[in-house]
């Protein structure tokens, strides 16, 4: 029973948690809130496996429905407070309220509690992907130089942007995907929402230790 918890996904985000709480201090700032948030995405992922493994409920979408409410307002939040987007901030604080809403408003109303709510998570990934885009196009523009590598905002925006192309592929093609899986033996959608998941904590991991470095840096000068 304990060996379906341990899938890559949830090995992955364990990984991510212990590296945020090793690397994200008081010094990193608002980066430090990681850590709890992780912490939420861990007991989210306990509880959908209790549901579905021990209580034997398999509608078990609701903590998996908040938790992407607060996923999406806290990466676009995030988002809203890194430099290179200043004039955008009040767009991005925007589209952050719409979103809310629309989602208290899917889940109250439209595609319930217990039902994955698909609605909601679409328009996340599409803002996601636009800000993680138009975030990536003001890097490149920037005249001053940058070293990407080492700019934690560019690593966020890297493994969201993947993260989110990978989401709306899965969620809106998963019956040619189930399909295919019945065709061939081959479970395409299990591996892009592996992949998907490590390309993205892998990116975490790395923005993390950037902004570990940034601010030992700023704090030696």
């Amino acid at each position: 029973m304990f060996a379906s918890y341990f899938n890559i996904t949830v090995i992955a985000e364990w990984c991510t948690f212990i590296a945020a709480i090793f690397l994200l201090n008081k010094r990193t700032g608002i980066w430090q809130l990681f850590i709890p948030f992780f912490f939420l995405i861990l007991v989210t992922e306990t509880l959908g496996w209790y549901f579905h493994n021990v209580v034997k409920r398999y509608e078990n979408a609701l903590p998996f429905n908040i938790l992407l409410v607060i996923s999406d307002f806290f990466f676009l939040w995030l988002f809203s407070k890194a430099d290179v987007l200043k004039k955008e901030k009040r767009l991005i604080v925007y589209s952050l309220v719409f979103f809310v809403v629309f989602s208290v408003i899917n889940l109250f109303l439209f595609e319930g509690f217990w039902r994955y709510n698909s609605f909601s998570d679409t328009l996340g990934s599409i803002l996601m992907i636009t800000v993680c885009c138009y975030l990536l196009f003001v890097l490149v523009k920037k005249e001053e130089y940058l070293d990407l590598l080492r700019y934690d905002y560019f690593w966020l925006a890297i493994g969201l942007l993947f993260y989110s192309l990978g989401s709306i592929i899965l969620y809106h093609f998963t019956y040619l995907l189930m399909d295919f899986a019945k065709e061939t033996k081959i479970d395409i959608g299990t591996y892009i929402n592996y992949s998907i998941n490590l390309i993205l904590y892998a990116s975490l991991i790395i923005a993390f230790i950037c902004r570990r470095k940034i601010t030992n840096l700023l704090r030696a000068s």
